[in-house]
């Protein structure tokens, strides 16, 4: 083919992919999720008033009717009207806002809403009830409508430069360009037109990349330090968009009042769940960047994407560079993983750490030295590690079985090693006193109330119990047919590590869990990246050594399903509105300073750590106008019944939807 010719169907190839990739965009963009926010509108009005107001928006300049809803069975005077203007294919990017009422009885109406409410994700945008009698209207066909000014939960450079309106429910031009990316790259079925031109595109460009890789590759390390740089990109980016986008939940607040940094320092390790560290280093943090919501998750996502070179290290040690790129590729697109990196809690820390710890632990066995140097740095990570969550620790035991059956195994087993390896785990254990003798004893190990929250082992997971030593049979006879004969001997090791481990700390914490129940899935997170380690082994040994085509597959099979997975979620998600709710009862109380508020919230009262005043603790002895009750981890029964004990009338409620699964309640004393 002649070079000219070739020019001509490449650029053919890179028009019809922009062309083909708008098309299948148009077809599928709004079927996807979190690209456009809810909107979810509460008013308080006089009930007499209440058939007179409607909510409209605007579409480019077309108007879409809503009329609202309201409870049935209240029997207070005011009523909350509410509805929910979510994304579809007839009403989308919302521009404007606007309340309609009926000419001849608009000034009243107006006079008789005490206060409105738009929550748009995470922010609340409050209208006072002197905010609404001052709004200037437009009439038309009759009717007055009321723009509500001042909505816009992300600003768009992209509705900027394309010249239209803002978009109130656009959750941002990052998010969206990360969706795109993943939508392609996860659902190929859906842009087969685009894929086609792409492939083509490839072949048509191979012997041009064939060059410019042989160039690079003869910069020794600059083409692994472009790759891993792009995957840690990559896992950044995909940390950084929305990680404030949900509300903190329960335990995260108690992270942050923990670690508040004008509280005492010992207060750090007053949590008698969870080792200090991680307190301690959230509690730094907070002091170099300031005591934020927004702060505190910069710090988690921070640790997750360290947590994709930690894990890239020591796979590239102990197996090789190929299956270090995709454990970390792999750990950078985790779902899973992404959603821990958007929590202020220890568990991303965890995920750093044990990687570390193991990366150590395994520089000990293959050089078969117990001297200081490598004792002294497997000690400070192991320390750390353990002093991050009580699962470090049998983590750290778990490697002391190990080392002893290795020693036995490879018959290298001394009394000496055995006698100074347990030495260095009394160390380990020992930099656990201070939290023990301060909080750990008393409140958790001796405290029969300490934890009540998890259950025995259920069916699943004495199913898994049941599962492993199967498993473990069948990664033996793997072990002896293929991969001795076709792994090195020490990355052969590096598998017996992690299924060893692995096993074994799931069957010790089972075993546990049958006394003193400590068995979680989610605490289990300690464990995933020496299993992506493994998984990534097996399906670079399985590409090499194998069919490359089923290899390969698996491992376009392995991607497409993390990243086709559920959109990553803050495991607060919408289950937790605290600081929502919160934000609805300060703006609320704020605006009616003639009357006596108090507050009912559940577990934990974060409320300045979001910059809001304290209302006053309900007690049934005082006498208060108002009762706000913020749901946090509180459901719908758990919050009437609460009611029902204090002696209220539930018929008095009112409640201020703040999605569509959690409410803040109002009740009038």
């Amino acid at each position: 083919m002649k070079q000219r010719q070739k020019i001509i169907l490449i650029i053919c190839c890179l028009v019809g992919m922009g062309l083909s990739f708008l098309f299948h965009l148009s077809l599928n963009f709004y079927d996807k999720d979190e690209i456009l926010a809810t909107v979810y509108v509460n008013i308080e009005i006089d009930k007499a008033y209440s058939h007179s107001v409607s909510i409209i928006a605007t579409k480019n300049g077309d108007n879409f009717l809503f009329p609202f809803s309201t409870d049935a069975g209240n029997t207070m005077p005011s009523i909350i009207l509410y509805n929910e203007i979510k994304p579809n294919n007839k009403h989308t990017f919302i521009d404007a806002l606007f309340l309609r009422m009926p000419k001849e009885t608009a000034h009243e109406t107006l006079n008789a809403i005490d206060g409105i409410s738009i929550f748009i994700v995470n922010k609340l945008f409050y209208f006072s009830h002197f905010d609404v009698v001052n709004m200037s209207g437009k009439e038309q066909n009759g009717y007055i409508l009321y723009e509500l000014h001042g909505l816009e939960y992300k600003k768009s450079a992209i509705a900027a430069w394309l010249k239209m309106p803002k978009w109130i429910n656009w959750y941002g031009d990052l998010n969206i360009t990360v969706k795109i990316a993943l939508l392609f790259l996860s659902h190929p079925g859906e842009f087969i037109l685009t894929w086609g031109f792409f492939i083509c595109f490839l072949i048509l460009c191979w012997a041009n990349f064939k060059i410019i890789y042989s160039a690079l590759k003869r910069r020794k390390f600059l083409p692994e330090f472009l790759l891993l740089s792009l995957i840690i990109i990559a896992g950044f980016i995909l940390r950084f968009n929305g990680y404030v986008r949900y509300s903190s939940c329960a335990d995260e607040i108690a992270s942050a009042t923990t670690s508040n940094p004008s509280r005492p320092f010992l207060s750090t390790f007053e949590d008698p769940g969870n080792p200090p560290l991680y307190y301690i280093l959230l509690r730094l943090w907070f002091i170099i960047f300031g005591w934020t919501d927004k702060s505190g998750h910069l710090f988690s996502v921070i640790l997750g994407t360290a947590a994709i070179v930690s894990l890239f290290i020591l796979v590239k040690r102990f197996a090789d560079k190929k299956t270090a790129f995709l454990a970390a590729a792999y750990m950078a697109t985790s779902t899973y993983l992404i959603g821990f990196s958007q929590e202020m809690r220890s568990y991303i820390l965890v995920v750093f750490l044990v990687s570390i710890v193991a990366y150590r632990f395994m520089v000990i066995l293959q050089r078969q030295e117990l001297n200081f140097t490598n004792l002294i740095w497997y000690i400070i990570p192991s320390v750390l590690l353990a002093n991050t969550h009580y699962y470090g620790s049998l983590f750290i035991f778990v490697n002391f079985l190990f080392f002893v059956g290795y020693s036995i195994r490879t018959k290298i087993f001394t009394r000496k090693n055995i006698i100074i390896f347990f030495s260095v785990n009394v160390i380990i254990a020992l930099s656990l006193l201070p939290f023990f003798i301060s909080t750990a004893l008393q409140q958790a190990l001796l405290s029969p109330g300490f934890n009540t929250w998890i259950g025995k082992p259920g069916y699943k997971l004495k199913c898994i119990a049941m599962s492993i030593p199967l498993l473990g049979m069948l990664y033996i006879y793997l072990r002896k047919t293929i991969f001795s004969k076709v792994l090195p001997d020490f990355c052969t090791c590096f598998l017996d590590y992690i299924v060893f481990v692995s096993s074994f700390v799931y069957h010790a914490a089972f075993g546990i869990s049958l006394y003193r129940p400590i068995l979680v899935m989610t605490y289990l997170i300690i464990l995933l990246p020496l299993l992506i380690g493994f998984i990534g082994t097996v399906l670079t040994t399985a590409f090499t050594h194998s069919a490359k085509l089923i290899g390969g597959l698996c491992i376009a099979f392995a991607f497409a399903w993390i990243f086709g997975g559920d959109d990553t979620k803050h495991h607060g998600g919408n289950i937790d509105v605290y600081q929502e709710a919160q934000a609805y009862i300060s703006h609320d109380a704020e605006s009616h300073p003639e009357v006596s508020g108090a507050s009912l919230p559940f577990w934990v009262d974060g409320a300045s750590f979001y910059g809001y005043k304290n209302l006053p603790l309900y007690t049934s002895d005082d006498t208060y106008n108002v009762l706000y009750i913020n749901p946090i981890h509180g459901s719908e029964s758990e919050m009437h019944s609460i009611i029902v004990g204090l002696g209220i009338d539930p018929e008095k409620i009112l409640r201020i939807r703040v999605n569509d699964s959690r409410s803040v309640y109002k009740i009038y004393l």
